[in-house]
């Protein structure tokens, strides 16, 4: 394909040139991507490096599995998932021996503030852990990207879409409920 018809086409054609071998539509994609890659990826605060291999490791579990993409158009949102899972594998293998550099965070109330999103996050984790699986379930799929769409949710759970509202209702009034058991009100979030 040539370079000037590559330039014109829409993602979900230059997906399916990638796919057939068209290592220029490829690089089309890597070039249009990655900067909402890496966008999503520094909401992870990770280090440059750590940032920079979850970077290579999307691209690279994209190009292996590039032939299960059935929709060009969904590209962005399949790649943000393939990243998201990857900055949560890393944060979980990592957690135990990385610490914040509190020193570089200035004040007691930047400290206390970092501290206290290290808390709840470590705390939110737990309290998915003690939904019902259908919700936990649900509340996964829903948090892998940030622009959840309840058809894809619903076909990947295999569910009524009309089921995926009322039960995330019921999922988010449990969180509620248990961060008010532990009194974790929004209070204590500012």
């Amino acid at each position: 394909m040539h370079v000037e018809t590559i330039e014109r086409l829409g993602t979900a054609a230059l997906v399916s040139a990638a796919q057939d071998g068209d290592a220029v539509a490829w690089e089309r994609l890597v070039e249009e991507f990655s900067p909402m890659l890496r966008a999503r990826i520094r909401r992870f605060r990770l280090s440059h490096e750590d940032a920079q291999d979850v970077l290579q490791t999307t691209w690279l579990l994209a190009w292996q599995n590039l032939r299960s993409v059935e929709d060009g158009q969904r590209m962005a949102g399949w790649l943000a998932t393939i990243a998201f899972r990857e900055c949560l594998k890393l944060n979980r293998r990592t957690r135990e021996i990385c610490t914040p550099d509190l020193d570089s965070l200035g004040s007691t109330d930047d400290v206390d503030r970092e501290l206290a999103r290290i808390w709840l996050a470590g705390t939110l984790e737990e309290l998915v852990e003690e939904l019902p699986v259908a919700q936990r379930v649900l509340f996964r799929a829903l948090t892998e990207t940030s622009e959840p769409h309840y058809v894809d949710v619903a076909r990947r759970l295999g569910r009524p879409v009309g089921s995926i509202g009322p039960t995330r209702a019921r999922c988010f009034a449990k969180l509620r409920g248990l961060l008010q058991a532990r009194e974790i009100t929004r209070d204590f979030l500012d």
